[in-house]
C-alpha cells in the first residue's frame, strides 16, 4: 500500500510539473496563431507576448502570493490556484479574440504564481534541511518531465489546430482531488504580530539580490528558445511536430541533469554550480547561433536542458539555505517574481534585437550575456572564499595566542 506521505509528495511534484508549462505549452502553436491573427494590428508581436504574458502576471503577483501563503496558509492558496489554472488555461481553446486570449493568459499567470509559490513552500515545510537539495532536484525533475511530455503533446496537437494545446491546462483538475484530501498546512499560518516579530532578522539583501538577478537573466535567455525556435526552424522546413520534439529535448536533458543535482551539491558550492550551469547555457546559445544542421540544433538544446536542470534547483536551494523560516514564502515569491519577469520581458527585450540583427545573432548575444553572469558568479565565490579565509586568519583564538 502506498503511504499517504508518498501520495502527498507526488501531488506537490505534479503541481510543480504543470507550472513550467504555464507559458511553454502553446509554443508550437505560435506560427499558426500568427497566421490566424495576421489581420490584427500588431498581431505578430501580440502572439509572441501571448506566450510569455502569464509570466508577467505571475511575476507581479509572486511577491504578494508569498505574503498571502505565509499569513493565510499554503493549502488554501494551493487548491484555489489549481482551479483557476484549469479554467483560465483552457479558455484559449474557446476564444477567437486575441485581446480575450491575452486576458485569459494574464489570469493564468496569477494562478501559476500562487501554485508555484505554495507548492515550493509546502515542499520546504515537509522537507528536512539536510534533504532540501534532493527535494529541489526532484521538483526540478518533475518540472522538466512535464516540459517533455506536454510540449511534445502540444507539438502533435498544434499540427491539427492551434487551439488544441490550450486543452492541456485541464490537467490541473486531475491533481485537485489529491490536493484537497492529502495536503495540510504543517504549521499554522503566521499572524500579523508573530510575522512581524519573526521578520526582524530580515532577508539577507546581497545574496538574495544575486540569486534573483541570476534567475531573471537566465530566464530572459532561456525564453528566446520557446519564443523564437518555432520561427528559426522554418529555415529547416521543420513541422510543428518536429519543433515540439526539439523543444522536448530541453526538458528531457533538464530532467536527467536535475536528477543528479543532489550529488552535484555534495561536491560544489552554490556559486560554482551556478557558474557551471550558466557556462553550459552559454555554449548552447553559441551553437544555436551558428547551427546549420539538425545535429547542431539537437546538441545545443541538450546542453541548454542540462544547464537549466543544474540552475533551477540550485537557485531554489541556494535561496532557502539562508532565508529565515518565517520569511520563506516571501523570499520564494520574490525569486519567482524575478524569474517570471525574465520570462515575460524576454520577447520585449529581444524582439527589437531579433528584428534588427536576426534570430541567430540574437542567440550569439545571449551567449555573451550568460558568460558575463557566469564570470560574476565565479568572482563572487572567490571573494567569499577570501573573506572566509580572512575571518579564520583573524579569529579571536589566534589573537589571544599572539598576545
Amino acid at each position: 500500500m502506498i503511504h499517504r506521505s508518498t501520495l502527498r509528495d507526488l501531488t506537490l511534484m505534479l503541481a510543480s510539473m504543470i507550472t513550467i508549462i504555464g507559458t511553454t505549452a502553446i509554443s508550437p502553436s505560435l506560427p499558426k496563431m500568427d497566421d490566424f491573427f495576421r489581420g490584427v494590428p500588431n498581431g505578430h508581436y501580440l502572439v509572441l507576448i501571448s506566450l510569455t504574458l502569464p509570466a508577467l502576471s505571475a511575476g507581479l503577483f509572486g511577491p504578494l502570493m508569498g505574503f498571502v501563503i505565509d499569513r493565510w496558509g499554503r493549502k488554501r492558496v494551493f487548491v484555489l490556484a489549481l482551479v483557476l489554472y484549469g479554467l483560465s488555461g483552457i479558455s484559449g481553446f474557446f476564444l477567437s479574440s486575441l485581446p480575450l486570449i491575452l486576458a485569459s493568459r494574464f489570469v493564468l499567470g496569477i494562478s501559476v504564481a500562487a501554485l508555484t509559490t505554495s507548492a515550493t513552500a509546502l515542499i520546504g515545510d515537509y522537507t528536512e534541511r539536510s534533504k532540501l537539495a534532493a527535494a529541489m532536484g526532484r521538483q526540478s525533475l518533475f518540472m522538466s518531465f512535464g516540459n517533455v511530455v506536454f510540449v511534445s503533446l502540444s507539438g502533435v496537437l498544434a499540427g491539427f489546430n492551434w487551439r488544441f494545446p490550450f486543452l492541456i491546462y485541464a490537467i490541473s483538475f486531475l491533481i485537485l482531488p489529491g490536493a484537497v484530501w492529502l495536503l495540510s498546512d504543517k504549521r499554522a499560518p503566521i499572524g500579523p504580530k508573530v510575522s512581524s516579530e519573526k521578520s526582524r532578522a530580515g532577508i539577507p539583501a546581497g545574496r538574495t539580490a544575486l540569486v534573483c538577478l541570476i534567475g531573471f537573466a537566465n530566464m530572459v535567455a532561456y525564453f528566446m528558445v520557446p519564443v523564437y525556435l518555432p520561427f528559426y526552424m522554418r529555415s529547416f522546413s521543420a513541422s510543428t511536430m518536429k519543433v515540439g520534439v526539439l523543444l522536448s529535448l530541453v526538458g528531457l536533458s533538464w530532467a536527467l541533469s536535475s536528477s543528479q543535482y543532489r550529488r552535484l551539491r555534495k561536491n560544489l558550492a552554490f556559486e560554482r554550480i551556478a557558474f557551471l550551469g550558466l557556462t553550459l547555457n552559454a555554449a548552447a546559445y553559441m551553437l544555436l547561433a551558428y547551427a546549420s544542421t539538425y545535429a547542431v540544433v539537437i546538441t545545443a538544446l541538450i546542453l541548454l536542458g542540462i544547464g537549466l536542470g543544474t540552475m533551477l534547483p540550485n537557485l531554489n536551494a541556494w535561496l532557502l539555505s539562508f532565508i529565515p523560516e518565517a520569511l520563506k514564502g516571501r523570499a520564494i515569491g520574490l525569486l519567482f517574481f524575478f524569474i517570471f519577469m525574465g520570462q515575460f520581458f524576454s520577447p520585449v527585450i529581444t524582439h527589437p534585437l531579433t528584428a534588427m540583427a536576426g534570430i541567430s545573432r540574437s542567440y550569439f548575444f545571449a551567449s555573451l550575456l550568460l558568460v558575463s553572469i557566469g564570470l560574476t558568479c565565479g568572482l563572487y565565490e572567490y571573494w567569499q572564499r577570501r573573506v572566509s579565509a580572512r575571518e579564520i586568519h583573524h579569529s579571536p583564538e589566534e589573537k589571544n595566542q599572539t598576545i
